[in-house]
Parts: structure tokens; C-alpha cells; sequence
């Protein structure tokens, strides 16, 4: 018998078989959410490093509303949507104090609708991600219930044939060590992944930290003046 893993997986069983698909299901998912992943990634880091340079353009004018407005051209930017979403609570803030309205902290709205937002952000960056930890957790097991089921055919095929013989059980024993080789084929590069993926969202969450707590010294700064939400 060649012990390919195409040979393998014709001479297994229903279950082996079974093992090795959900295998193959779990590396290809991980690797196309990866991919995802990625791709969305380089989009917003490009889109964020757009925007941080027009926010301080508008930051140095003078003009906080403008960097608002400015959100609307860069819709793959975590920390423009966030910036956006604080300056608009901020903006709505004044027009409720230029009616009357008492009571209204300007720097607590801003930084309540910058948190809000930003914990909204950060979960949109993070999808997907407990996928790719369980299937770096789960598919060593996988594949040792695949070994396991090897290793039970292996003894069946023993006790059918009434021999020891490494010839009645050889396949059976490449069955769950293919097994085992591909649980631990899919879960490695997971772990990985995972790994890396999350430190990427971890950058975005210092760099949606750092130009929050910019625009709200800003607002400190100026002294909670009005922005000309008009112009």
C-alpha cells in the first residue's frame, strides 16, 4: 500500500474520512479569514493614516468640525469614525448649551461617544478572530480522535485477521498518524495566525487611544469653545 494522504484518506474509514474533511474545512476557513483579515487591515491602516493627517490640519485652523466632516472620506478608518462619532456628541453639546440647556459636560459627552465608538470599532476589527482560536485550540483534537479511531482499527484489523502482522495494520496506523500529523498541520499556523492578527488590533487600539485623547486635549485646550459646526 503507498501511504500517500490521498491513499490514506480512500483506505479510511467513514470517521477518518469525516476527520480529515472537518480538517481541511478548518485550515481552508483559516486561511481565507486570514486573507480577510489582512486585506481589511491594510485598508484601514491606509484610510487612518489619511485621516490622522487631515485631523491635524483642521485641529491646527481651528476648525474641529471640519475633522468630522472629513470622516466621510475615509469610511475604512477605524480612528476616523471613532474621532467623527466624539466630535458630532461634542458639536450637539454646544448647540444644547447655545439653547440654554444647563447641566451639559462637553468633555464627558466627547468622551463617552469616543469610548462608545470605539469599543464598536475594536469588536469590527476583532471578528472573526475567536474562530481562529478555536480552531487553533480544537484541531489537535480533532486529529486525535482521528488517531484514535486509527488505532481501534489497527486492533480490529488485528483480531479479524488473527495476525500482528505490520501488513493488516499498516494502514490503519497511517490513517491516525496522518491524523495526528494534520490536527497538529492546522492548528500550528492557527495559533500563529491568531497571534499576529490580534497584535494588529492591538496597534489600532494605541493609535484610536492616541488621536482620541489628542482631540480631547484639544477641546481642554481651547477651552470647550464652540466649533463652527456651520462652516
Amino acid at each position: 500500500m503507498s501511504f500517500s494522504l490521498v491513499d490514506v484518506f480512500s483506505e479510511a474509514g467513514i470517521v477518518g474520512k469525516g476527520v480529515f474533511i472537518i480538517l481541511a474545512l478548518m485550515s481552508i476557513y483559516s486561511l481565507g479569514l486570514v486573507v480577510e483579515r489582512l486585506l481589511r487591515y491594510s485598508k484601514a491602516r491606509k484610510a487612518s493614516l489619511g485621516y490622522v493627517a487631515t485631523l491635524q490640519k483642521a485641529l491646527a485652523s481651528g476648525d474641529l468640525a471640519a475633522s468630522a466632516k472629513a470622516a466621510k472620506q475615509f469610511p475604512d478608518s477605524p480612528v476616523a469614525q471613532v474621532v467623527a462619532a466624539g466630535v458630532d456628541a461634542y458639536v450637539a453639546g454646544v448647540s444644547e448649551l447655545g439653547k440654554g440647556r444647563v447641566g451639559i459636560d462637553l468633555v464627558e459627552a466627547l468622551d463617552r461617544s469616543l469610548e462608545r465608538v470605539r469599543d464598536r470599532q475594536l469588536a469590527r476589527l476583532k471578528r472573526g478572530l475567536s474562530s481562529l482560536a478555536t480552531i487553533g485550540s480544537t484541531a489537535p483534537f480533532v486529529g486525535l480522535f482521528g488517531t484514535v479511531v486509527g488505532i481501534i482499527k489497527a486492533f480490529t484489523s488485528m483480531k479479524s485477521t488473527g495476525s500482528g502482522g505490520l501488513a493488516a495494520v499498516s494502514g490503519d496506523i497511517a490513517e491516525a498518524l496522518v491524523a495526528t500529523g494534520l490536527g497538529l498541520f492546522v492548528a500550528i499556523p492557527a495559533v500563529a495566525l491568531f497571534n499576529m492578527l490580534n497584535s494588529r488590533v492591538e496597534d489600532f487600539t494605541v493609535d484610536i487611544n492616541d488621536v482620541s485623547g489628542e482631540v480631547v486635549a484639544y477641546v481642554l485646550r481651547t477651552g470647550h469653545g464652540a466649533p463652527e459646526a456651520g462652516e
